[in-house]
């Protein structure tokens, strides 16, 4: 078997889209169904094993000659499972942020009803800002970038981070004032 999966590696790393179709079509459904484990819905699932297997191809000629296609499908499918969820954790992180602790003179109370109202209000203006403002924003915000983070991902000073997310939130705290 060992040496079965060694000529389907090298056929992969030759870029063989037959050899590629045979381990699609042997590890979809049950990747898909592992992820399921971590995700809520069978669609999600799909989503991120169809991710996988896009970046496998991609990286298929630089595997090792001895690698495990199935370890390294099911450790794909894992970490990108647990970044997912990770993400959803900052997002619903950062509705309780911007609802509670962005600044209490804009931001009252609300009641659990309206939340998602104020959520997609706060979202709307978001996307209002100049798309520079904007990604900074959203890679602070939403993705939990430090700074300088930020300033490395974009490859600007972090100076630039400083002053786009000084004028993010002060555009933001003069777009939703009205809810004070």
């Amino acid at each position: 078997m060992a040496e079965a999966e060694n000529i389907l590696v090298d056929r992969l790393r030759n870029k063989d889209k037959r050899a590629f179709e045979l381990i699609y079509n042997e590890f979809f459904k049950v990747l898909v169904s592992y992820a399921f484990r971590f995700l809520d819905t069978i669609e999600e699932s799909e989503e991120i094993v169809q991710e996988v297997f896009v970046k496998f191809w991609d990286k298929c000629d630089s595997l090792a000659p001895d690698s495990s296609i199935k370890s390294y499908l099911y450790r794909s499918v894992h970490n990108t499972c647990l970044n997912k969820l990770k993400h959803e954790k900052v997002k619903d992180g950062y509705k309780q942020y911007v609802i509670q602790y962005m600044d209490e003179s804009v931001i009252p109370d609300f009641r659990e009803e309206e939340d998602n109202d104020l959520f997609s209000r706060i979202i709307s203006e978001i996307d209002k800002l100049p798309p520079r403002c904007r990604e900074i924003f959203r890679l602070s915000r939403f993705e939990g970038l430090k700074y300088q983070e930020i300033a490395d991902h974009l490859e600007i000073s972090v100076k630039t981070v400083e002053v786009q997310m000084g004028k993010a939130l002060k555009v933001l705290r003069e777009k939703l004032k009205d809810l004070a």
